[in-house]
């Protein structure tokens, strides 16, 4: 078999859909990793992180797999109807999330049996509610709703309750710490909500519209609250934290804030926490997973950091509009359009020559330490979702998105510290469409499965 590096994008492409193929359970879902720590040198990392499920599926979208990407949300269903009456519970009286901790809706389970694996979590973690809001609503709008019942529906109303309770307070956030205000928990919530609100934010995504509000009625008081818990933190991602990783989410996918914030994140991110290896979860992080032993000052820096700048660079070129903060839009130009194209392939490169050579994608390095949670579900997902959009450009654009003839056919081995180039600015005479959030087809790439 020709090494991963060797390969073309295509082969790349499949060659990491492989990879994260192997981590699916029967059910739908994917592990986390395949790290079981039998080793005893870190946490099993083989069970079920309900994010991780529902980011790993991503992947299948882009690939035109949505069967897979159904049956992954399916499962995801099931396991909120497994702690439905939580979820009712704590829509009407709010747990502590100090001492509660087991009144929550567990956020990772176990991979069979789908029970809670340890109430000694930091379980409150609304982003996964709100991602699961987000996602639901936007497979029904892409007509898929036939694949839901009215059951489906009640649950979905029931998890809106419980945001309507809880979702603009201090959870545990996509990192499991905590508890405090995170803008990235804030912004995911009110994306999901957004999806089902019926004043159309996300219309522009949909060739036509399916109204969901009908099922699951969103008030403009959600809404407001959700706005006003994001402007209130913003541009931080919590009182302790001048800037995240996870604050990416804002940008992709739930495209929540106006584009002057998304390019704020974006240098706060760039600035701050990007290394060599990786990105940095947040300035001092100090979490680097048992049996790496960072040097004095060394924090993690996670490859899933390159393919997500990489999928938001990507998302600026696609669309030939920006958002201001009152809704309206202004024109973008080619020139800066071909500039973001270009910085999304420079962060995909770097993320690729980091990659293993059989084409995992490693979950951390401290310092050239590599995690034992190697390949992470949701980072290869990512690999796989950023290279699709890339190709998707590509092939849409050619005269305007162009990849590196080295970059279709092998791994790229970047400079590491690239300057970063002055941002054009933009114009008043832009031409071109935007693409949808899943055009699949490419050109030599095709669909998977």
């Amino acid at each position: 078999m020709t090494l991963f590096e060797h390969q073309s994008i295509e082969e790349r492409v499949r060659t990491s859909y492989a990879h994260l193929e192997r981590l699916r359970r029967p059910n739908g879902g994917y592990v986390a990793s395949p790290y079981s720590a039998e080793d005893g040198s870190g946490d099993a990392y083989n069970v079920f992180w309900i994010r991780d499920i529902m980011f790993a599926t991503y992947a299948n979208e882009y690939l035109g797999c949505f069967d897979k990407m159904i049956e992954s949300f399916r499962l995801v269903l099931d396991i909120f109807k497994r702690y439905h009456l939580q979820i009712i519970r704590a829509s009407i009286v709010k747990p502590d999330v100090h001492h509660q901790r087991g009144e929550f809706m567990p956020a990772r389970v176990h991979p069979t049996t789908l029970e809670s694996i340890t109430d000694d979590w930091g379980h409150h973690q609304l982003d996964v509610f709100g991602l699961f809001m987000y996602k639901m609503g936007d497979l029904i709008r892409k007509g898929y709703g036939f694949r839901f019942t009215r059951e489906d529906f009640i649950l979905i109303s029931h998890i809106r309750d419980y945001i309507h309770n809880l979702g603009f307070e201090p959870d545990f956030g996509m990192w499991e710490e905590g508890p405090e205000e995170h803008v990235s928990s804030y912004g995911a919530v009110l994306g999901g909500l957004m999806m089902w609100h019926d004043q159309g934010y996300y219309d522009y995504k949909y060739r036509q519209k399916i109204e969901i509000g009908i099922h699951v009625p969103v008030s403009e008081r959600m809404i407001a609250s959700g706005r006003a818990a994001l402007a209130r933190l913003l541009p931080r991602e919590s009182p302790s934290r001048p800037c995240d990783l996870a604050q990416l989410s804002l940008i992709w996918p739930y495209s929540i804030v106006d584009y002057d914030t998304k390019l704020l994140i974006l240098d706060q991110v760039e600035t701050h926490l990007i290394g060599e290896r990786g990105v940095s979860r947040y300035p001092g992080d100090f979490y680097c997973g048992k049996g790496l032993m960072p040097h004095h000052g060394e924090t993690a820096q996670w490859p899933l950091g390159f393919a997500w700048l990489a999928i938001c660079y990507a998302k600026f070129a696609e669309h030939s509009v920006g958002y201001r903060k009152d809704r309206s839009s202004f024109p973008l130009s080619w020139e800066l359009r071909q500039h973001y194209f270009e910085k999304a392939v420079g962060y995909f490169a770097k993320l690729e020559s980091v990659m293993t050579p059989e084409g995992y994608v490693p979950e951390m390095f401290v310092g050239e330490q590599m995690g034992h949670n190697t390949p992470l579900a949701w980072a290869q997902s990512f690999h796989i979702i950023a290279a699709q959009m890339l190709l998707n450009l590509s092939h849409h654009y050619p005269q305007h998105f162009r990849l590196p003839v080295g970059m279709r056919q092998h791994v790229l081995r970047p400079e590491l510290k690239a300057p970063t180039p002055k941002v054009p600015e933009p114009d008043a005479n832009p031409s071109g469409e935007d693409l949808g959030d899943s055009v699949t087809e490419t050109r030599g790439g095709g669909r998977l499965g």
